[in-house]
């Protein structure tokens, strides 16, 4: 018993050391997301290091963070920003209508639930574009073309992305302790959405070449 307590590779360490990840990864997501224009490199990051390390409770979770991040952190500045500007919009548009509604203004409701249907799919896009970019390599404005035709094509998961976003973002707000962990456990749900998608876009290994036949 004592000696699988102690030994770091049991179960009991490697739960252990993921919900320490989740916490610990989350924490830096929000730290860095704070300034805007580094919330990309960021997400990309953090999704990173989610699928390599956190999914399969792996060691050098942290690492993974602060590689990917310095790799994208650059490249990830523009589409940082444009994609908080088109947030703003959607959110300030949101806010319009949901007031609208509010004071009784006639078809307030209808136009509110079209715009929130027609918001789902550039917040999709958005959702896809920083895992896209811890992936492949994009422009700045090509990663967001990526994100947009993704959310496109994958219509069905990315209804289902925007739903744990907005309850990500919709808990954060509301309550402060989901921060602690839900940035991390989103990026791993989101994971199982994505992962089968990126994988069809991804060149296949080399096969290796078979044994070289002695000449006669």
């Amino acid at each position: 018993m004592f000696a699988t307590i102690f030994n770091p590779e049991s179960p009991f360490w490697r739960r252990t050391g993921s919900m320490a990840d989740v916490l610990g990864l989350s924490a830096l997501w929000l730290i860095l997301s704070l300034p805007v224009v580094t919330w990309g490199a960021a997400t990309a990051a953090l999704y990173d290091a989610a699928v390599r390390h956190v999914r399969p409770a792996a060691p050098g979770g942290f690492v993974r963070f602060w590689s990917t991040f310095r790799r994208e952190v650059k490249g990830a500045l523009l589409p940082s920003l444009l994609s908080a500007l088109i947030l703003l919009l959607l959110a300030a548009v949101l806010n319009f209508f949901a007031a609208a509604v509010l004071e009784g203004m006639a078809g307030a409701s209808l136009v509110l639930v079209a715009f929130f249907v027609f918001a789902l799919l550039p917040l999709g896009g958005i959702c896809w574009t920083f895992p896209a970019l811890s992936r492949f390599t994009a422009s700045p404005l090509g990663a967001l073309k990526v994100g947009m035709q993704l959310s496109l094509a994958y219509l069905p998961r990315t209804l289902a992305i925007d739903a744990l976003f907005l309850a990500t973002a919709v808990l954060g707000w509301l309550f402060w302790f989901p921060l602690l962990f839900c940035p991390c456990l989103t990026a791993v749900v989101w994971s199982f959405l994505m992962e089968p998608v990126f994988r069809k876009y991804m060149p296949a290994p080399e096969e290796p070449d078979g044994p070289e036949e002695d000449a006669p």
